[in-house]
């Protein structure tokens, strides 16, 4: 967060958080059921687009037909209802006209539609209206339409587990193209992008690599760079950074176009910084000379993106004179090129390194400029950010009058042009400086809870967690610890994601004063309630309205996700009225943080919370099923091992075990599974056996622990006293006495090695037994349960 965080809660000037930029588009709804569809062009392509430079990325292409506009945008405004009778009745007139192509598109839109309304029966069928669709396609001869559609079933059969349906689907979309060399290059691409999608990297990289081949045959420039972009990113995926970068400089090398030499350079320098700290160097040299290849093309614009980009990669490194230097040189670009808005941005952002500096005098005198180069250039958006700017440093500097003056001006302005941004960014300045003079003021309160409304409407974290900042210190300085506590977390998630160890340190320390000062409120105090004095520090009470009708995730995940809840299909129980009150839970908690992303230590800590809130005495003892992923796997016959965020729940083990000891009344039970399993695949192994609190999923087995004695450790050297007939070779064992056949007969036993010694044969250790098979089959319908009562459970 660079300065934009300190102990009254300033924002400074907007820097960006990361050098790798996430394009946020409208998202497809139809498209968006199929993975590899994703635009522009397919999955691998889109993931490429994002390495290159944001002017350089390709545009997501939208449909053209008038039906997939009026469905899609009915569908994003949540009218299910209209876009499926806009694609029924676009159906019914195809068929009447005899239109093959508009009865093709009806269908597909009013299938998908059903999907997404969650209508069981067209999910059911909806491989086979697929097909019905692909040979409407085929006998209108659309065969890129055709073609699209066979990858849509090909991608619903692999994720319905149907393989050697899809497979077979595979080799007649190949066959289709095989005689037309310019249509199989581009197929093979979209094959690669399903494999990819469904993570099967290794096929995606095969189907990639032939790809290539048939460009180079074409000698088509443009297919031979997105069939490398493609490989790259698989490359990526594998964690092979230095094969992604060999992929890259090759296909530099074969560029003639300079915009897109520097395109694929910062594509390399944003490789080398996932690397870590010993890529920053070759990300810094990768950006050097991206910036050699816009100038060699003279364009400006691109040389400032890339200067911006510098600036922003030094000043995560705290290199402050080296940002400082790039600003200062951007600045110059801007002002050479006469571009009014631009120089005002580059303006902002030198007064952002000089804040950063704490040079405040410097910082507000370009950040006044820049507000008035913003107005000559009529950009609100930029006037907003440096009269916001203007303000935070005035705070900053302890000239509170002169802050809210600017502030409120701010706001007016902003509500006349109706710019949201700029208004809460001046309400985040106004309740900063007014809770400065007093931590009680509800006017102060107000306007950081409207700042915090507004930037999560925009989508403005910076600003969001700035605002988190200055409400939390306000709480802690009110006494209020919960309310403190809550978005002071919400600020350490930012700082934490974005590895800013200065300011969640100062977080740190804020919320240790913040308890010391509490603490002493309460010895004359009581506590009082959070919205005392203003009535909008609490949101409303009560369950709150969704403006949303439908469910925007797709029937068919979720399908899958209930896989293992159809399984056991619809328990039928009766009362018992002879059953006492001590009756069995019919719930489960299911833990599974460890499946995610986590921090072992904060996921102990909450399970700790979990089981010490299950343990009171008013709560039943409902009992909790912990999932794992990997963590057990190398005793059970793994030859790979999991990643290391998955390992470190051994961490949960270990704990799950005392609260056995030390909580006996809690029953825990811990699931392990092979980290390769899907989440189709999981749900089937869902089966645990009665009494068995660990139990473990790998090499479709399912594995229990039990404890065996350890050989003897005393006797694991030692040779049998055995002799050969008459006392000859008495150094032999009684191994050697049975390879040669002769008689034998052993010596009495010493008494120092006899089985009455202490430290032999007591040693025991854990080691984990295959006792079954781990699938099983996912029951359609509901089997027949016998009808018991809750006493027999």
């Amino acid at each position: 967060l660079q300065a934009t965080l300190s102990r009254v809660g300033t924002r400074g000037a907007k820097p960006r958080l990361s050098i790798i930029r996430v394009i946020m588009s409208n998202v497809q709804v139809i498209a968006s059921i199929h993975g590899w569809r994703r635009g522009p062009g397919n999955a691998l392509q889109a993931t490429g687009e994002k390495l290159k430079l944001p002017s350089a990325q390709a545009k997501p292409a939208k449909h053209a037909e008038p039906l997939w506009v009026a469905v899609e945008e009915a569908l994003a405004n949540d009218s299910g209802d209209k876009a499926l009778a806009d694609a029924s009745g676009a159906l019914q007139k195809a068929k009447e006209t005899g239109d093959k192509k508009g009865q093709a598109l009806a269908m597909y839109l009013e299938s998908h539609t059903r999907v997404i309304l969650e209508d069981r029966a067209a999910i059911d069928k909806l491989a086979d209206t697929m097909k019905d669709v692909a040979a409407l396609y085929k006998e209108a001869n659309a065969r890129q339409e055709e073609l699209d559609v066979n990858k849509d079933i090909m991608e619903f059969l692999f994720l319905n587990g149907k393989k050697d349906e899809a497979e077979s689907v595979e080799k007649d979309i190949r066959a289709q193209v095989k005689s037309d060399k310019k249509l199989e290059a581009p197929t093979l691409l979209d094959l690669a992008a399903v494999y990819y999608v469904l993570g099967n990297l290794d096929k995606a990289k095969g189907l990639v690599d032939e790809a290539t081949a048939a460009f180079d045959g074409l000698k088509d420039t443009a297919g031979q760079s997105q069939a490398s972009l493609a490989a790259a990113v698989i490359s990526l995926s594998q964690q092979k950074f230095d094969d992604a970068v060999k992929i890259l400089d090759k296909s530099m090398q074969a560029q003639a176009d300079k915009k897109e030499k520097a395109s694929i350079q910062y594509a390399m320098s944003q490789i080398h910084c996932s690397m870590g700290t010993q890529g920053l160097g070759d990300a810094f040299a990768d950006l050097k000379k991206a910036r050699t290849f816009m100038q060699e093309a003279g364009d400006k614009e691109g040389e400032l993106e890339v200067l911006q980009v510098m600036q922003e990669l030094y000043a995560s490194q705290n290199q402050a004179s080296e940002a400082m230097s790039i600003n200062k040189e951007a600045l110059a670009v801007t002002q050479a090129s006469g571009d009014k808005k631009k120089e005002a941005q580059a303006l902002l952002r030198l007064a952002s390194a000089n804040l950063s500096s704490q040079n405040d005098i410097e910082a507000l005198r370009l950040a006044e400029e820049a507000e008035s180069k913003a107005k000559e250039a009529g950009d609100i958006a930029t006037e907003a950010d440096a009269s916001s700017s203007c303000a935070e440093i005035l705070l900053r500097r302890g000239d509170k009058a002169a802050a809210l003056k600017r502030a409120r001006d701010l706001l007016a302005l902003c509500r006349e042009k109706a710019y949201e941004p700029g208004q809460a960014s001046a309400m985040a300045v106004i309740g900063s400086a007014l809770l400065n003079d007093n931590n009680h003021r509800a006017e102060g309160m107000r306007c950081l809870q409207d700042a915090v409304r507004i930037f999560k409407e925009s989508n403005d974290f910076v600003g969001l967690y700035s605002a988190h900042f200055s409400l939390a210190n306000a709480y802690f300085g009110r006494g209020d610890l919960e309310d403190g506590l809550a978005h002071a977390r919400e600020v350490l998630t930012c700082c934490r994601r974005n590895g800013d160890k200065v300011n969640e340190e100062l977080v740190k320390a804020n919320i240790e004063r913040g308890r010391q000062y509490a603490a002493a409120m309460r010895l004359t105090q009581a506590k009082k309630p959070s919205n005392e004095n203003a009535g909008v520090l609490l949101p409303p009470s009560g369950p709150q309205p969704c403006n949303m009708k439908y469910s925007r995730i797709p029937g068919s995940l979720l399908n899958i996700v209930a896989a293992g809840r159809n399984y056991w299909g619809t328990p039928r129980t009766i009362e018992d009225p002879a059953a006492d009150d001590d009756r069995p839970p019919c719930h489960t908690i299911i833990w599974a943080h460890p499946m995610s992303d986590h921090s072992t230590t904060q996921m102990c800590l909450d399970f700790m919370h979990l089981v010490g809130a299950m343990a009171k005495n008013e709560v039943s003892k409902i009992p909790i099923i912990v999932q794992t992923r990997g963590v057990q796997e190398r005793w059970c016959g793994g030859m790979t091992q999991g990643n290391m965020t998955s390992v470190m729940a051994v961490a949960l083990w270990g704990l799950i075990k005392t609260c056995r000891t030390e909580i006996p009344q809690v029953p825990i039970m811990v699931l392990d599974f092979a980290h390769g399993l899907t989440t189709a695949q999981i749900p089937r192994q869902l089966k645990p056996p009665l009494g068995v609190p660990e139990t473990v999923f790998f090499n479709k087995q399912r594995w229990e622990p039990q404890l065996v004695a350890v050989k003897s450790l005393l006797r694991a050297d030692l040779k049998r006293d055995s002799m050969q007939g008459g006392g000859a070779g008495g150094g032999s064992t009684m191994d050697d006495s049975k390879k040669q056949g002769g008689q034998k007969f052993s010596r009495k036993p010493f008494s120092w090695v006899g089985p009455s010694i202490k430290m032999d044969y007591c040693w025991y250790t854990q080691e984990w037994k295959a006792v079954g098979a781990a699938e099983g089959e996912i029951i359609t319908s509901d089997p027949v349960v016998p009808v018991r009562a809750l006493r027999q459970y």
